[in-house]
């Protein structure tokens, strides 16, 4: 079989990713909840770009999973992660686009992050690529952001979209709104460690994974 090398522009989608969520989430965080309008406006312009990465991370992935073009425990790693994180990415966008509650992807997300999370740690054990804390670092990040994104859901549908009828509709204010925007802040810090995490990943990495010279 010929080598094939596409870590690298599986990383540079994944840089590609935690930019647009974060860039995303802040403007919408920005418009606050009194100017509905303008948060959907930006809610669907994030989410075209995050779905035609979700898709292309989605079709690597199962490319991955379908060649095998890793030994096993590597193309585990890198392929099963890729598959769930463009299946999230998808689901946001398929959320947002038909107006639909997006805690529902939260869920998804939430349950798709311990396992990212849970293979970065298990790679790290056994001493996977020649980056493993790099690796493990990004595979942490990346599991972590996931987890999180279901209270940003909840609060999404909650507070933003009106989509999650609890109490009395139309509720503008959060009962606890310190708790609230911590969580939403905690989730773009993680944003930004793993996007810092996939770039440093691509520079130590870059020209590892090529073939050996004859």
């Amino acid at each position: 079989m010929s080598f094939i090398d596409n870590l690298g522009i599986e990383l540079d989608a994944l840089i590609l990713v935690t930019a647009v969520v974060f860039y995303t989430a802040v403007w919408s965080w920005y418009q606050g909840r009194d100017n509905r309008p303008a948060v959907l406006a930006q809610l669907r312009g994030g989410s075209w770009m995050l779905g035609a990465l979700g898709g292309f991370l989605l079709l690597l992935g199962l490319w991955g999973e379908f060649t095998w073009p890793l030994p096993a425990a590597y193309n585990l790693l890198f392929y099963d992660p890729t598959v769930l994180i463009g299946l999230v990415l998808l689901g946001f966008y398929g959320a947002i686009r038909f107006e639909l509650p997006t805690h529902y992807v939260g869920v998804f997300a939430f349950v798709s992050g311990w396992g990212v999370i849970y293979y970065g740690l298990r790679a790290y054990q056994l001493g996977l690529t020649q980056e493993p804390f790099d690796m493990m670092g990004m595979f942490v990040a990346f599991g972590a952001m996931a987890v999180l994104a279901l209270p940003v859901t909840l609060y999404l549908d909650r507070y933003v979209l009106d989509r999650l009828p609890l109490g009395p509709k139309g509720a503008s204010a959060p009962s606890y709104p310190m708790a609230w925007n911590l969580l939403i802040g905690l989730f773009l810090l993680v944003a930004v460690v793993a996007g810092v995490a996939s770039i440093l990943m691509g520079f130590n990495t870059s020209g590892a994974t090529s073939p050996p010279r004859p």
